[in-house]
């Protein structure tokens, strides 16, 4: 009887333990499925997704729900500026630099820069290395590359992305030509205002303007930077109204708008990319005031 019973109880030990296992195992998919769904750009409900897709062919997407998707494709000899204060880089280095620095964010900022206008996911080779080759492949990505390449995009992103890429293929996107952008010579330079000028709007959110809500920008140091981040933000489809220097020193960077646009799509796009504090309170020349603070650091330009 006493056999029996030590058996019983070594089993139902095991039992246990299984299926305390299952259960924190099922919790932690359970988790993880809840934190991709509600981190997901795809379920934010916005208009467009800039996505960059970084190595020897650097691709940036502006891929629309309605509309036109836009593919652009850089060249791995021009120079961009690299925000952060670390100046001018070809493309083809700017991985290495992120990779040296610890800082993989620093190809989203590049992008965005580059591109003025807010990049959603990025998409990066685990081996870091310098890209020489200059020719332009304008292709989509491969499943390979969304699945096994170090990103910043959840598992319900990628699936999205997957779908995405494998119903639209070449044809789907229009492609605009940089060429037209970049300096002749070994130490080609990316014109970012002629670019600037010429597409600005073919990636912003409509709803933005739907909403007709502006941004005041302040900032201490630089007008570069505040311009800078200006631009971005005017690409994204909010306007810019303002951009005001300011003795006083900010720490940190911080948003300030009033109760009711506080729950708007608008106000959250800026918090959501800026990972700024945020505050309610009185604006007088906008709708929300922008303290760059530390992102004045962060996004310096020389």
């Amino acid at each position: 009887m006493e056999y029996h019973k030590k058996i019983f109880n070594f089993q139902f030990s095991i039992f246990n333990k299984k299926n305390l296992f299952i259960l924190f195992v099922t919790l932690g998919l359970t988790y993880y499925l809840f934190k991709s769904i509600t981190s997901s750009v795809f379920l934010k409900g916005r208009d467009k997704i800039n996505v960059v897709f970084y190595g020897e062919k650097t691709r940036f997407y502006s891929l629309d729900q309605k509309n036109v998707n836009y593919l652009l494709s850089f060249s791995n000899l021009v120079k961009v500026i690299v925000p952060g204060g670390y100046g001018k880089y070809k493309v083809g280095a700017v991985g290495k630099l992120a990779s040296l620095e610890k800082k993989p964010d620093i190809i989203r900022k590049t992008f965005s820069a580059t591109t003025s206008t807010l990049v959603d996911l990025y998409f990066y080779q685990k081996k870091t290395t310098i890209y020489y080759d200059n020719s332009i492949l304008k292709q989509t990505p491969t499943v390979m590359e969304i699945l096994l390449t170090n990103s910043n995009a959840n598992l319900i992103d990628k699936l999205f992305l997957l779908y995405i890429f494998s119903t639209n293929g070449k044809e789907s996107f229009q492609i605009i030509d940089l060429e037209p952008f970049e300096s002749e010579g070994s130490n080609s330079m990316f014109d970012y205002n002629s670019f600037y000028k010429k597409f600005q709007g073919s990636f912003f959110q409509r709803a933005y303007r739907n909403y007709d809500i502006n941004v005041q920008i302040v900032y201490t140091k630089s007008y570069k930077t505040a311009q800078l981040i200006g631009q971005m933000i005017e690409g994204e489809g909010i306007r810019v109204v303002d951009l005001l220097n300011q003795e006083k020193i900010i720490t940190d960077c911080l948003l300030i708008t009033d109760k009711k646009i506080s729950t708007t799509k608008t106000y959250q796009r800026l918090a959501d990319f800026f990972k700024c504090k945020l505050k309610i309170g009185e604006t007088t020349v906008s709708d929300i005031i922008l303290e760059l603070g530390d992102l004045e650091k962060e996004w310096a330009v020389n």
